[in-house]
């Protein structure tokens, strides 16, 4: 294995921490506008989406932009989410964790789905490896 490809997991940590800041702002601001936390973290993840491709494609996964990557993304992304929402909306409103809580375990989840996602079938990297 080369050195780039050992060290996707961490770029993508990072690249998809970035993205998480943005999310997570986001979120924050929508609900200090009055808009209920299932609603703000939709709001959050979508903007989230939007700065989390260019880091992912170019700087994670080493490649140049590429339109051809961008339905396949905008498919992972609707899925992420959703994703977001349904495990939001369980644990904050089913299971009663507070806000803070329950969106930093929704992230822990997605993102272990997006890393999967996007190595797989959006940015085409066929290999069998774990990274």
């Amino acid at each position: 294995m080369d050195l780039a490809r050992a060290l996707r997991p961490l770029r993508f940590l990072l690249s998809g921490g970035a993205a998480t800041l943005v999310h997570w702002s986001s979120m924050a601001g929508l609900m200090a506008a009055g808009l209920a936390p299932a609603a703000a973290t939709a709001g959050g993840a979508l903007a989230g989406a939007v700065a989390n491709f260019p880091l992912q494609q170019t700087w994670t996964f080493g490649g140049r932009f590429r339109a051809g990557a961008v339905p396949g993304y905008a498919a992972a992304c609707g899925f992420g989410w959703m994703m977001n929402g349904a495990l939001f909306l369980l644990l904050h409103q089913t299971l009663a964790l507070a806000v803070a809580p329950a969106q930093v375990l929704t992230t822990a989840l997605v993102a272990l789905s997006n890393y999967t996602l996007y190595k797989r079938w959006v940015f085409h990297d066929g290999s069998r490896s774990s990274g």
